[in-house]
């Protein structure tokens, strides 16, 4: 039987791409007032979040390029980009595979102990499970994000 961190995961992620999946394409692009990024911005960090922070503090390597995580990494913004982001449609496919990735990296390793722990209020992460359930949280608010932008483009 999986362990419920993993179905967590999958569920959350079948709601994100839920979620993209609604998405007009020439809407992806765009940064309605009020905010920093669009979707492709966010769709990006949701798939570097568990680079950033999963792969980086267990010591596993990570399954994308440097330079991709650095247009999606925290305090970015596509103003910024100096280059061509990868598409949203790579993103998309990226997203699609990755649970499946960490599941067969993690499994049987979710009370092991990372390199540098992190505290986000009284919510301490100590362990690859604490990572898994801090990235669900993540994802569920950056696919809220995404909704917001959505009905700000009249979506």
């Amino acid at each position: 039987m999986a362990d419920a961190i993993f179905e967590q995961l999958r569920f959350t992620r079948v709601y994100t791409l839920k979620v993209l999946g609604s998405v007009a394409k020439e809407a992806v692009d765009v940064i309605p007032a009020g905010f920093n990024n669009n979707i492709l911005w966010n769709a990006g960090h949701v798939l570097g979040a568990y680079e950033q922070l999963l792969y980086a503090n267990t010591g596993d390597a990570g399954k994308l390029p440097k330079e991709f995580i650095n247009f999606f990494k925290g305090g970015t913004k596509p103003g910024d980009w100096q280059a061509e982001p990868p598409s949203y449609e790579e993103i998309v496919t990226l997203l699609e595979k990755q649970v499946e990735q960490v599941i067969s990296t993690y499994e049987g390793r979710l009370d092991e102990i990372i390199s540098k722990e992190m505290k986000l209020g009284s919510f301490e992460i100590k362990t690859v499970r604490d990572m898994i359930s801090f990235n669900i949280f993540h994802e569920g608010l950056h696919a809220g994000l995404i909704n917001g932008l959505k009905r700000s483009l009249g979506q």
